[in-house]
């Protein structure tokens, strides 16, 4: 495997990127029933290890590249919605996509978690897997 940046390899041995004071790494974690691609996350930041396998592709799968992109995607989602929470007291509808205390780390990441995903959505072949 063949990575360019913003991938790097992680403390876990995995492609990942850094966020803030944190990284995300990610892996292939099987395939569902109906055949979409289901990927295995760690965040790990000093305050947070968080992992979880409930990030899944579209149908007929997907590559860790575009999972990566979903995982940011859904982050910064979840962050949209806490900033939501906090401007109106009302609880906004993806603030509980992950943990709170995930949520709250990538509402202070926020700036750190778009810049990687735009890259990473725009720029095709930025993991070279081998087979």
């Amino acid at each position: 495997m063949k990575l360019h940046d913003p991938f790097i390899i992680t403390a876990r041995l995995l492609p990942g990127v850094k966020v803030g004071d944190g990284y995300i790494s990610i892996e292939y974690g099987g395939t569902t029933d109906d055949n979409r691609t289901r990927y295995r996350y760690q965040i790990d930041t000093p305050e947070i290890e968080h992992t979880d396998n409930d990030l899944k592709s579209g149908c007929g799968g997907g590559s860790l590249q575009e999972g990566m992109a979903s995982l940011l995607s859904f982050l910064d989602a979840a962050a949209e919605s806490y900033d939501y929470h906090l401007r109106t007291g009302s609880a906004g509808e993806n603030e509980d996509l992950f943990p709170k205390n995930v949520v709250e780390w990538a509402y202070q990441n926020r700036d750190e978690i778009g810049l990687p995903q735009c890259v990473i959505e725009e720029t095709p072949n930025l993991i070279e897997e081998t087979q």
